[in-house]
């Protein structure tokens, strides 16, 4: 969701006697642009941008401060190494979680291919879309594969079968975005901005041909695969599946002199290839992240010199003379 800045809103109260007076009440202000600018930042910085917030703001920082003051009524001191305890755990943990499996992700794509980040269902579904397709150079193979996939996206969506219109239009912007999302020289919100022109165009084609609204999602697309299966996903992620898919094919069945080569045999070995990466890449986001995970609880607990420090300031304290048990009681639950 979108967050349009509040520029000024005006709320009209009438007078009891439903007269002349008019109270204003004007929300434009440092305060209130503030907020709304900052709340569009996070959503504009995507999953990780808020998580990060949700994270800081929910547990990060509220145990850190816990910690800081473990025993304080007891010792009236900060607790130091509690304090540390909890930051390095929390502070840790939730990037650790979040960030290492984009690295992985980013490494697999970078030595892998792009497909890397295309889930196994449309792995299957694309490879059942380029049965048919002809072998050619590389710009008819994408033209021809591009047009099977916008075609099976407007027929399964819309629930009617697909204009020529239509599918020409989707072509052209989806040659625009490969091409833009390709080309390291190219501006760095082009191809941004011709995936967003992708998606209305879609809309609107849905829109127009589509009988019945119930229920529709029209930020996301449904297409078909082999043994007459159907699916459903994003969009925008489904046009980044099917350009990297086809680059990825071309760049792997390609010969010398630019043709390339469709077969049965080559859509079967491309699909189950891909499908062991896309496994291995899952794999290994998780025993990546769960193995530094573990080195967490080593590093605040050597931190915080090996005790836990939460209990350790009321502990001292019952030790002392004035120790009062009931305070210790109280303060374990």
């Amino acid at each position: 969701m979108r967050i349009n800045a509040v520029n000024n809103i005006k709320i009209q109260k009438n007078s009891a006697n439903n007269n002349k007076n008019n109270h204003t009440t004007n929300f434009k202000g440092g305060f209130t642009d503030g907020l709304v600018n900052f709340w569009q930042f996070v959503d504009n910085g995507g999953r990780a941008m808020q998580f990060t917030v949700e994270d800081m703001t929910g547990t990060n920082f509220p145990r850190s401060i816990k910690g800081a003051l473990a025993g304080y009524k007891y010792t009236g001191k900060i607790n130091v190494p509690a304090f540390l305890q909890e930051m390095i755990r929390e502070f840790l943990t939730g990037p650790t979680m979040c960030v290492t499996p984009v690295v992985m992700l980013a490494l697999s794509k970078k030595m892998m291919g792009k497909t890397s980040n295309t889930h196994i269902e449309n792995i299957s579904n694309l490879a059942h879309l380029i049965k048919g397709i002809q072998t050619s150079s590389a710009g008819e193979f994408e033209k021809q594969f591009f047009t099977n996939v916008v075609a099976d996206a407007i027929t399964n969506t819309s629930g009617t079968r697909a204009k020529q219109k239509d599918i020409n239009e989707l072509i052209e912007l989806m040659q625009k975005y490969s091409q833009s999302l390709y080309n390291k020289n190219a501006p760095k919100k082009e191809a941004e901005n011709i995936l967003e022109s992708l998606q209305q165009s879609f809309e609107s084609i849905i829109k127009a041909n589509k009988k019945d609204f119930e229920n529709t999602n029209f930020l996301a697309v449904k297409y078909s695969g082999a043994n007459n299966k159907t699916g459903s996903t994003k969009f925008k992620n489904y046009i980044d599946y099917a350009v990297n898919y086809s680059k990825d094919y071309i760049k792997r069945y390609s010969t010398k002199d630019g043709i390339v080569r469709v077969s049965d045999e080559n859509i079967k070995n491309f699909k189950n290839g891909w499908i062991g990466k896309r496994v291995l890449t899952i794999a290994g986001m998780f025993f990546v992240t769960g193995f530094l995970m573990s080195y967490i609880p080593k590093i605040y607990t050597w931190a915080s010199g090996g005790v836990n420090p939460n209990a350790s300031a009321i502990y001292d304290e019952a030790k002392k003379p004035n120790g009062k048990e009931g305070d210790i009681k109280n303060a374990d639950k």
